[in-house]
């Protein structure tokens, strides 16, 4: 399977909506739909799905994540991350009692690796037991006893992806920096063995393998030996070679708002919600990377559901504002108070140059964009001897075209 659109993902993560459904849990899907069809600031649906980041933590330094070596990008420089960034059980627990029966799924992962928190179980059993889908994603490199991956399968974990950049060592590391690919087989041979003993059903087991150009030659016989060991579902999709504070505000021009639809231009206030270990929310997952957990602080806070709760944080002053905003993009041309908020400037709701600083395995190679370093790890080359090689290689196509044309 091939994810070419955010329709496509939804496809593909259909099972934490449609699995182990009720009545009510039903009718909530239904509000939020026909109040996001209606453009209400206002809801009466809770959120659909939630993303829980219970722990920011990561044992691995991607080249596309915040975790990465800095190496010069001051946004980078300022991600600060410590041992004691993990939500505790009965912080979690409280959450998980104010949406079971209205929610359906919730997601334990952001921008840290779930397997880092210490009581990653325990917290399935709470969701499972809550009657909600419960799903993780992990980059899976880690050293697991057969014990630890048998309680995972029985933890009442409903949906697992695992993230594959490549089958051998030597082109995995280059994106999965730190990570092994024989443990992350290891594990996933595990889970599907143990599952098969237990007779379960769960987790669904999903490997998304992020295509680069180095790795393409690597992803038929991965894709053969994940549904030799009982995968349910293989996902293909090109990766990023950027890095996610290269997208930013402020690294790219913003032109002005998008025309209003009958719809909305993003459906997150209206269907999910985010929020980190200390309780803070966000409204979304793809966007302002680079603030969640700067050493200066989150500035683009909604608000606290430990201080308050996840309903009144959900129809607050700040997440009405976002729906406004979201469903007519133009308002901040009336309204310039908008442009302090936090959807301000994503690319979903404005016109911008942000697709300057993409680059995609697609079409983008990794040695174009990194050098080894000294302790084998990936260097980024400086945006200006980037730029030089894309304007030559861009000149070079257009000799050659015009020379096959004469």
């Amino acid at each position: 399977m091939n994810v070419k659109s955010p329709f496509g993902a939804t496809i593909r993560r259909r099972g934490w909506f449609l699995e182990h459904i009720s009545f009510r849990k039903l009718i909530n899907m239904m509000v939020a739909v026909t109040q996001s069809a209606g453009k209400s600031e206002k809801l009466f649906a809770w959120p659909v799905a939630l993303k829980i980041d219970i722990s920011p933590l990561c044992n691995l330094k991607c080249t596309v994540c915040v975790h990465a070596h800095p190496n010069g990008n001051e946004a980078l420089e300022r991600q600060a991350f410590h041992k004691g960034q993990r939500m505790t059980v009965s912080q979690y627990r409280r959450i998980i009692d104010e949406i079971k029966g209205k929610s359906t799924a919730v997601s334990l992962y952001w921008l840290g690796d779930p397997l880092m928190h210490p009581d990653l179980d325990e917290m399935c059993h709470i969701a499972h037991d809550a009657g909600l889908n419960v799903h993780i994603n992990t980059h899976f490199s880690f050293s697991l006893t057969d014990d630890r991956v048998r309680r995972m399968v029985k933890s009442g974990l409903t949906h697992l992806t695992v993230c594959v950049d490549g089958l051998s060592q030597e082109k995995y590391q280059l994106t999965r920096v730190g990570g092994r690919i024989d443990r992350v087989l290891s594990n996933l041979k595990r889970v599907c063995r143990f599952r098969r003993e237990y007779g379960q059903v769960y987790p669904k087991v999903e490997v998304q393998y992020i295509k680069f150009q180095h790795n393409l030659d690597e992803f038929e016989q991965a894709e053969r030996l994940f549904h030799k060991m009982g995968v349910d579902q293989v996902t293909a999709f090109w990766g990023y070679l950027h890095n996610y504070t290269d997208l930013d505000p402020g690294t790219y021009i913003v032109h002005g708002p998008k025309k209003q639809k009958r719809l909305p231009r993003c459906f997150w206030p209206y269907f999910g919600m985010l929020i980190k270990y200390n309780g803070d929310v966000r409204p979304c997952c793809d966007y302002r990377f680079g603030s969640a957990y700067a050493s200066i602080g989150d500035p683009w806070v909604l608000g606290n559901v430990f201080e308050t709760s996840v309903w009144e944080v959900w129809n607050s002053p700040k997440y009405r504002a976002l729906r406004w905003l979201v469903s007519n993009p133009e308002l901040v041309e009336s309204e310039p108070w908008l442009k302090e908020n936090f959807c301000y400037g994503c690319c979903k709701l404005f016109e911008t140059d942000v697709e300057k600083n993409l680059r995609s395995g697609s079409h983008d190679r990794f040695e174009e964009l990194y050098t080894i370093g000294e302790k084998g790890t990936p260097v980024r080359i400086p945006e200006l001897e980037i730029r030089a090689t894309f304007l030559n290689r861009r000149e070079n196509r257009m000799v050659s075209t015009m020379e096959s044309r004469t």
